[in-house]
């Protein structure tokens, strides 16, 4: 059954499996995920000391070698995991152990300078790795895995929109010229910015949630009727389970959860994909068009000095050499051009036959699998 479980958490559907299942090895398995956090943390931190008035040196190249050991600790984890011997299952476990002592230890120690203060910053990192278990034992790495997958071999329905949006980024370069938006933005703090595009993405969200459910519920009606569940199955482990469509069970509330959030997911990273970019076209926008100048008259902000350009922004805490204010505005209007973006696809029927039409082919695929993986399941409880 290994295999199957495999095949499961490939196609980022975990909660289908028994809770004794997904509590297995939890340690190793959020490993990778804890690594994650830690080496994206460290060269943040790295970068922000680096580019700071005064680095200090000897504190970056320890954040540095954080980084790599932690950048290098998933590909090291899989490695052990696929020899499948003993031994490598052994060293995957102290692998694992150190990767968790690294970040709940040797992190707070570093940030603190080695220092007593280590104390205060140990409870964050403990908590981060006790919510990196507690989101591998519901499925969230295999969820956010199998989604970016898809949305990577997908990429081309993203273009493909992209260039049916070229009006509304004609709109959009029309707004980001907005003397308005510009005193917005420079008055506007960081803390308040990221709340704004937390409600915004909020709504995104939950009319994702709102139209890939009702696509769910759609799959599961119509499709069980116009698809052969063995023609799905074909080359998959449960290929040869035949599945009675009669005693076929419906979807738990966390398989439905499950279902809906890889398909949410999946449609978030093209979103974020969507919005990135049109930030990076606004930030060079932004440094080519709008003279510093302009940038302090716009904004009515004072420069840092007499005589001198705005001051510069940053980026999670990293000094980067771009005005704030054009850093404010170039994501206050990606994020609201993200949010059109959203809405906009559901409709799209061109975005419907590139993107969700696979995806949703894809999910019926895996609903065939949990149907015949059930039917195991009852068959070796009434015989075992």
């Amino acid at each position: 059954m290994r295999r199957v479980h495999d095949w499961f958490l490939h196609r980022g559907l975990p909660l289908v499996l028994t809770r004794r299942v997904r509590a297995r090895k939890l340690v190793q398995r959020s490993a990778p995920m804890v690594s994650a956090v830690g080496a994206l943390t460290a060269v943040t931190m790295l970068l922000a000391d680096v580019t700071g008035e005064s680095p200090d040196y000897g504190y970056a190249v320890r954040l540095g070698g954080i980084a790599v050991v932690l950048v290098a600790a998933p590909f090291v984890l899989e490695v052990l995991h696929r020899l499948g011997t003993r031994v490598g299952e052994a060293l995957r476990r102290w692998a694992a152990v150190l990767v968790m002592t690294i970040f709940v230890v040797v992190m707070p120690l570093t940030v603190s300078g080695w220092s007593g203060a280590a104390a205060a910053e140990a409870p964050a990192f403990i908590l981060i790795s006790l919510t990196a278990i507690w989101l591998t034992y519901l499925g969230f790495g295999s969820i956010a895995l199998w989604a970016f997958r898809f949305a990577w071999v997908q990429l081309g329905a993203l273009g493909t929109l992209m260039s049916r949006a070229l009006p509304l980024l004609m709109l959009t370069v029309v707004v980001y010229f907005t003397g308005e938006l510009w005193q917005l933005s420079a008055r506007m703090t960081r803390e308040r910015l990221w709340q704004t595009i937390g409600f915004l993405s909020i709504v995104a969200l939950v009319f994702m949630i709102a139209t890939i459910r009702d696509e769910v519920g759609a799959l599961r009606q119509d499709r069980s009727a116009r698809e052969d569940p063995a023609a799905l199955l074909v080359g998959t482990p449960l290929e040869s389970v035949r599945a009675d469509p009669a005693t076929r069970t419906p979807l738990s509330m966390a398989e439905q959860a499950n279902v809906v959030a890889v398909m949410v997911v999946a449609q978030a990273i093209q979103v974020v994909l969507f919005t990135a970019g049109l930030f990076a076209f606004f930030l060079a926008l932004g440094v080519i068009a709008i003279p510093d100048d302009v940038t302090v008259v716009w904004s009515g902000e004072q420069a840092c000095a007499v005589g001198e350009p705005p001051c510069a922004g940053t980026w999670f805490g990293v000094h980067i050499p771009i005005p704030q204010t054009v850093v404010h505005t170039s994501l206050f209007v990606a994020v609201l051009s993200g949010l059109y973006f959203t809405v906009s696809t559901s409709v799209d029927p061109l975005y419907r036959q590139r993107f969700f039409d696979p995806l949703i082919a894809d999910v019926a695929v895996s609903l065939a699998g949990r149907d015949a993986y059930l039917e195991v399941e009852r068959h070796q409880t009434r015989h075992g």
